[in-house]
């Protein structure tokens, strides 16, 4: 069965974004667990989006090249809607737990302090790549089974 251009572009969006998430993650929360600020990690950001940059246009590149039909139909577009829709779920998942731990954190005295505002814009950007990623692996899992 030939990969349609879509389902290629997802394969080539997953592997940026583990690519980003694994330079980046690891890396930003030890840093702000061990009393780092934020504007120390701006070089490692600034690097990271660099490689999702390139990996998308080296790899879309190459796909659009090799790609004998790129048109769109109605099958990507519906798995592209449910895609979307599951990992909006996931999104209000992550933010709502972000919101939960803020508030239990602020109320119970015996708690550890609130976090940081940029431990929670780390949480906040997990969180959307989280939703990204299950968005991608969503579209690939609808691709496989033939939807």
């Amino acid at each position: 069965m030939d990969w349609s251009f879509e389902e290629k572009s997802a394969w080539g969006s997953l592997l940026a974004v583990a690519i980003s998430s694994w330079l980046f993650f690891p890396v930003a929360l030890t840093h702000l667990a061990a009393g780092g600020e934020l504007r120390e990690l701006a070089g490692r950001a600034i690097f990271v989006v660099a490689v999702i940059v390139v990996v998308e246009i080296v790899y879309h590149s190459m796909i659009a090249v090799a790609s004998r039909n790129t048109g769109s139909d109605e099958r990507d577009a519906l798995i592209g809607m449910k895609a979307d829709k599951w990992s909006g779920y996931v999104l209000a998942v992550g933010v709502c737990w972000i919101i939960g731990l803020i508030v239990l954190r602020d109320v119970l005295p015996w708690s550890a302090p609130p976090p940081s505002s940029v431990l929670i814009a780390i949480y906040l950007l997990l969180a959307l790549t989280v939703s990204e990623a299950s968005k991608i692996l969503l579209q690939i899992w609808y691709y496989r089974t033939g939807i």
